[in-house]
């Protein structure tokens, strides 16, 4: 498991058996629960010990969200779909990591905004609260094996849409004080500007943003698409599959390194990091080349696909507003499925043979007949892109536009 809750004595010491250096790190871990119990300390927190970040602390206003049924939901969901049955075993772990890590990741990139930025207007607390709590719920809303039910129900299906129905859910249940005054001081601005951040669109907002735009660059940055959800998936889906290098995967400074633009509305991003922008455009795609969009995956994507719309077809129009949503998850989908004829074939991958594509015409077989764009597409045009500092330190690049076929057809046995 990705993501770890250090909450027991047991969890420690279980801890501390598996890893010599563990011991160390038990008694840190004990007087850092020992501090946040403290009288004087304002936000008590949880530990959660993460792939990516290590241990992250959860204050209590955020441990209330995690607890709840919906988020909780997520560790049922697996970040990359149906990959693990389509050659990586090992890519299983759960929505739930990724929500914690980019949450996570959003306080990494809100400290050091501040630390690299003039700006003189502060940011609010409810808003910093607002920007780190769609961090967290920005993927909220996904459907079984995550993407892969987007393309079950045909695109119909929006998770990010979807996910908004969720955060109006939880937060209806919340009795955290910080929790209530983001849904219920000035006509619910908090959670109106979660919801808007989640998707990435300012316009939904009833109040302005003076000098804090710059947010909306932060979670879903629809502006350029750096965000903190790439910035945590990309690391995270690596660490699972080791498949890029160290050196394919430093590209922590663009945000590490950015600031607020004097007019507060937007992020600005140093001219000496230019180059690495499209190195870690580079890795995501070269991530969707052996892992995301392996001929395999798609094929089992299909099939997938193919068995859920014929047995189950009731599933496709269910949403987080109906009460049957917290039993649509990945395990349980494959429950109502398993006596579908097909579903041997997704267990067992070897009764699949390659065979020259066919374009679907038998239908005994699953073809695939894609095209995934470049990562020189893939990254914004260079006038997406605030840079600041000196010019002469952008390094030029060459960007990989050509398209790549994914034309794979295999006959089931």
């Amino acid at each position: 498991m990705f993501g770890t809750m250090l909450c027991a004595q047991n969890s420690l010491e279980a801890r501390a058996a598996r890893s010599p250096d563990a011991s160390i790190e038990r008694q840190q871990l004990q007087l850092r629960q020992q501090q946040s119990t403290r009288d004087e300390s304002p936000n008590p927190y949880i530990l959660i010990e993460d792939a990516v970040h290590g241990v992250i602390e959860i204050p209590t206003h955020i441990g209330e969200i995690v607890q709840h049924k919906l988020f909780q939901r997520l560790k049922k969901i697996k970040q990359l779909g149906l990959l693990f049955l389509a050659g990586k075993p090992e890519a299983t772990y759960s929505r739930y990591d990724h929500c914690i890590g980019t949450y996570r990741s959003a306080q990494i990139h809100l400290n050091a905004l501040k630390r690299n930025s003039n700006n003189k207007k502060a940011l609010p607390e409810w808003c910093r609260h607002s920007v780190e709590i769609a961090a967290l719920l920005h993927d909220i809303g996904h459907g079984p094996f995550s993407h892969t039910w987007e393309e079950v129900c045909g695109n119909s299906f929006d998770h990010e849409q979807n996910g908004l129905i969720c955060v109006d859910k939880i937060f209806a249940d919340m009795t955290s004080e910080i929790l209530r005054s983001l849904r219920d001081e000035n006509n619910g601005r908090g959670v109106q500007l979660i919801k808007a951040l989640i998707v990435g669109k300012r316009e939904l907002l009833t109040y302005p943003m003076m000098g804090l735009g710059y947010i909306f660059d932060i979670v879903h940055n629809s502006r350029c698409g750096l965000d903190v959800d790439k910035w945590d998936y990309l690391r995270r889906d690596n660490k699972c599959l080791n498949l890029l290098s160290d050196e394919d995967m430093k590209f922590d400074e663009i945000f590490q390194k950015s600031r607020i633009s004097p007019d507060g509305q937007r992020i600005e991003y140093r001219y000496d990091d230019y180059h690495l922008i499209y190195k870690l455009f580079m890795a995501r795609w070269r991530l969707h080349m052996t892992a995301y969009k392996l001929p395999k995956s798609l094929a089992v994507c299909n099939l997938f696909s193919k068995i859920v719309r014929r047995c189950k077809p009731d599933l496709l129009a269910l949403m987080a507003d109906s009460d049957d949503w917290l039993d649509l998850y990945d395990e349980r989908v494959f429950q109502m499925i398993e006596s579908d004829p097909l579903m041997r074939y997704l267990h067992c991958p070897h009764h699949w043979l390659e065979v020259p594509p066919c374009e679907g015409q038998h239908e005994n077989c699953v073809c695939v007949n894609i095209k995934k764009l470049g990562p020189g597409v893939d990254m914004d045009p260079d006038e997406s892109y605030a840079l600041y500092g000196d010019s002469s330190k952008k390094r030029s690049i060459e960007r990989l536009t050509t398209p790549t076929s994914i034309t794979t057809c295999y006959k089931l046995l």
